[in-house]
């Protein structure tokens, strides 16, 4: 539920839509020198027939995904379907539930209010939400409960407010504040600022907060603050008649998915923590912003200074309980080296930046490449898709190993391809499954039913016309592994020879 998760549109309508967004980020396609790029467009065809190798594996509905290089969107496409039974497709605008990625916008207004010096890091919730006294304190101070602590996942919360999912009953969608009535029969796990634990409880005292303080209401500061200065006109709080556009499925049971388990879960979990839907374009949009902040070029909604603070680690996410002084050093110690760790809001895993989310039926990853100004979205209506970064399925990790990182290797772009007429897919239609395409100067071969297929790539070397072998394979078939390509009576490869295998193309 928390965050820690047959391509199908006319290529005219995607098209068309990647076109808006690109628009809307204000690029221009004669300027987007990438979108001509010959390695960038096959590791794009690549990504795309390992994508569709997945969801086909899986059983996946739908997968939506963008990638953007500074203020470029350079590749948005949705994949599958949004509504199973309608057949209706999953589009680079499909709405979905982006779970805990609302946290980033509730953090994101914390603090513009602290910069405007209308609440503190250190101030205390009590100050602000008094309800807060009526939690078990466990021997604990409630008091120390700051407006960091809600940041960092450090205010020893129990995850989620007080409710019950009732499979067989009714369940109601809550008000901003009413969780506050449940917080009497709820305990502090923790001491204050000693131990992390993530907390959609947590974080719905942040938008409570933001609520109080500003005079708006939580979801008003949001849009008008927020959503309306960045034009993410997609990134919205759904009405009840949305609810249904977007189909969400659970895991396979009983050899079929359920739709539509808990569709109030947002509002359950809380507004604040996982309220939002949004799009791929619009979430590139929104990296964009933090591109340009960083930048210092767009200081409007944060200051530079702010949103990097955020962005760096501010609490190692050890098991143990730590004095906030060996925190401060261990914090200090994780930025040195790129470790990772909790942000005010963000969390880090090494270079990256990032956040997920997870709802019933939904999973969604949002990450950031700061250095070379590449960032990721990943979205789906299936709960256990894994778009998370560091799943070993990773489908945000595989968009950035297969296509963001030739947009982070300038000397790509000067490069033509040199075994163009080889690249595909092939396949016997049931077990195998062979990505041929070029890294470096080399052809390779990829397993597409692997996780990460480029990080152990097939590197072929030519004995003949056609012919190639990988001197380097290991396993059953070492030193006798060979492919040979064929071709039609008008010289066009039309299947592939893999040991005793004859693939064929899937065009």
């Amino acid at each position: 539920m928390i965050s820690i998760f047959k391509k199908t549109v006319k290529i005219r309508k995607s098209l068309e839509s990647i076109l808006i967004g690109i628009i809307a980020l204000g690029v221009s396609i004669t300027t987007t020198h990438a979108q001509s790029n010959e390695l960038l467009q096959a590791r794009m065809r690549l990504f795309e027939a390992w994508l569709n190798t997945l969801m086909s594996d899986q059983s996946l509905r739908g997968v939506s995904v963008s990638l953007v290089q500074n203020q470029k969107l350079i590749y948005a496409k949705g994949f599958g379907v949004s509504d199973f039974e309608k057949q209706s497709p999953a589009t680079e605008s499909t709405n979905y539930r982006i779970a805990s990625i609302t946290k980033l916008f509730t953090s994101i207004a914390l603090m513009q209010l602290v910069e405007r010096k209308k609440i503190f890091l250190d101030t205390p919730v009590v100050e602000i939400i008094p309800e807060l006294r009526a939690i078990k304190t466990n021997g604990h101070s409630v008091e120390d409960i700051t407006i960091k602590s809600i940041l960092t996942h450090t205010t020893g919360l129990p995850t989620n407010p007080n409710f019950l999912l009732d499979k067989r009953g009714q369940n109601q969608a809550l008000a901003l504040d009413e969780f506050l009535k449940g917080l009497a029969q709820q305990s502090l796990l923790f001491p204050p600022n000693r131990i992390h634990k993530y907390s959609n409880l947590a974080m719905n005292l942040g938008g409570l907060i933001v609520e109080r303080v500003s005079g708006l209401s939580y979801e008003q500061y949001i849009q008008e603050v927020i959503l309306t200065p960045l034009q993410l006109e997609s990134t919205r709080f759904p009405t009840d008649s949305e609810t249904t556009k977007v189909i969400g499925y659970s895991r396979i049971v009983g050899d079929q998915r359920l739709k539509n388990e808990f569709p109030e879960m947002a509002s359950v979990l809380g507004l604040p923590s996982s309220g939002l839907i949004s799009t791929v374009t619009d979430l590139a949009k929104f990296i964009s912003w933090h591109f340009r902040t960083l930048s210092a070029e767009d200081q409007t909604l944060l200051a530079r200074a702010t949103l990097s603070e955020m962005q760096k680690v501010q609490w190692v996410p050890l098991p143990i309980e730590l004095h906030p002084r060996l925190n401060t050093a261990l914090a200090l110690l994780a930025n040195t080296l790129e470790l990772g760790g909790t942000g005010l809001g963000y969390f880090r895993e090494k270079e990256f930046v990032l956040h997920s989310g997870g709802l019933m039926g939904f999973a969604s990853e949002l990450v950031m490449d700061n250095q070379n100004k590449l960032g990721v979205v990943a979205l789906s209506n299936t709960v256990e898709a894994p778009v998370y970064f560091n799943h070993p399925q990773s489908i945000s990790r595989n968009l950035y190993e297969m296509v963001g990182r030739v947009l982070a290797d300038p000397k790509s772009f000067d490069r033509p391809l040199l075994y163009a007429e080889y690249e595909n897919l092939y396949s016997d239609d049931h077990h195998w499954h062979y990505y041929v395409t070029e890294m470096g100067e080399n052809l390779i071969l990829l397993n597409l039913r692997e996780g990460l297929p480029l990080a152990r790539p097939m590197i072929l070397s030519k004995v003949g016309a056609d012919h190639f072998v990988d001197p380097n394979h290991e396993g059953i078939y070492a030193g006798e592994f060979s492919v040979y390509f064929q071709r039609d009576q008008n010289g066009k490869v039309d299947s592939m020879i893999v040991k005793n295998n004859k693939l064929y193309p899937k065009d």
